[in-house]
């Protein structure tokens, strides 16, 4: 862009870096190291790909903004849920604890409703298990035959019984959902996500320049938080942190376009499948240039243009160079109707085991006790 530049506005460069090899960073006596030194001292004219940032404008011009490249969290995938769970995924935990509570609880008022009656009738006295199995039998829609004989009781099992309807169609319909479509955990959109994860760790490929201005300096708490705990790969390789990020349990935190060329580079095959998920919450960081010719540019389309070719040349060279060896796939699984197999229902065949477990240890416990009672 810049030889575009000098010819259609007829000057000549020479292009050169700071002598620190800093993009610049405030000092405590005012002045600035970097690129940003070389421009506040005018030992440069200009200078290309320099962020703006309120500090920097102080001590130098900017022309207009014209690239839009924000952080971003490139992450793992996120991953399946297990299968063995698929069971209980249909309701929150909360609802759990209420139908776990709800239903002995109910068993307890029928049975004290019955003893209120055979106390004012002088009636035989009444076991609380049978009650019990009346509530427990309505909500597994395995009612006793034997109702209670009184209005207030057979009131009480009729409202019971609307609600346990209500629970097990809502429950049924969810669980087909759950068993057909594998569920996968939440993806890592935004900082506060990152926080969330509790032994998740986060770096930046250099936190020099605008990236230690951005994280350093700002006012939110999220972001300072990000910042206390970031780790810096400055002199690390790229492709070793991107395997960090593949092994799981890490983030890396960079601007969105070195991402992208990054993983179009090293892990996207011929079908463009990644393993990798780069966060829908951009964090802005603005950058700015020569002002009417970069404009023109911007609004002829050839910077979204070029960028575009730029990706299309690095899937180009990778698939290039990764020829003939096994490529990765990272397909998803697309939703659909699925046939149901052993691996979708393992969780309802564990439960099972587990009933039968303890219907067999119930049954020794009664051998147990006839035996000791009839010797």
């Amino acid at each position: 862009m810049l030889h575009t530049f000098a010819n259609n506005l007829n000057f000549t460069y020479v292009l050169r870096e700071p002598l620190d090899e800093k993009w610049g960073t405030p000092a405590d006596d005012g002045n600035w190291t970097g690129i940003v030194g070389d421009l506040q001292h005018q030992q440069a004219d200009f200078s290309l790909d320099l962020t703006l940032t309120e500090s920097r404008s102080r001590v130098m011009d900017h022309s207009r903004i014209y690239n839009y490249d924000p952080y971003v969290i490139l992450s793992l995938k996120p991953s399946s849920l297990p299968r063995h769970l698929a069971l209980t995924r249909p309701f929150k935990g909360e609802v759990w604890i209420a139908i776990i509570v709800c239903t002995p609880v109910m068993g307890l008022i029928l049975w004290l409703l019955q003893k209120a009656w055979s106390w004012a009738l002088s009636e035989r006295d009444v076991s609380l298990v049978t009650p019990l199995f009346h509530t427990w039998g309505i909500l597994l829609s395995e009612p006793s035959p034997t109702l209670p004989t009184k209005a207030s009781g057979r009131v009480l099992m009729g409202w019971w019984l609307l609600t346990c309807v209500i629970i097990t169609a809502a429950y049924h319909s969810s669980l087909i959902a759950h068993l057909s479509v594998q569920s996968k955990y939440p993806p890592i959109n935004t900082f506060q996500d990152l926080l969330n994860r509790d032994g998740w760790s986060w770096g930046i490929y250099d936190l020099t320049g605008t990236n230690f201005l951005y994280f350093n300096g700002s006012s939110d708490p999220d972001i300072q938080e990000i910042y206390q705990h970031m780790q810096n790969m400055e002199n690390s390789d790229a492709e070793e942190w991107l395997e960090r990020v593949l092994h799981g349990g890490f983030s890396l935190l960079d601007l969105k376009t070195w991402i992208q060329i990054q993983v179009a580079k090293r892990y996207t095959d011929k079908d463009g499948n990644t393993p990798f998920h780069i966060s829908t919450t951009e964090y802005p960081v603005f950058g700015g240039n020569i002002s009417k010719m970069k404009q023109r540019l911007i609004e002829a389309g050839l910077l979204s243009l070029w960028l575009d070719e730029l990706l299309k040349n690095e899937f180009k060279q990778n698939n290039t160079e990764e020829e003939g060896k096994e490529q990765p796939l990272y397909t998803e699984h697309e939703s659909g109707q699925v046939v149901l197999t052993l691996d979708h229902l393992q969780g309802a065949f564990y439960l099972s085991l587990l009933g039968c477990c303890l219907a067999f240890g119930a049954f020794l416990i009664e051998i147990l006790i006839h035996n000791y009672y009839t010797q």
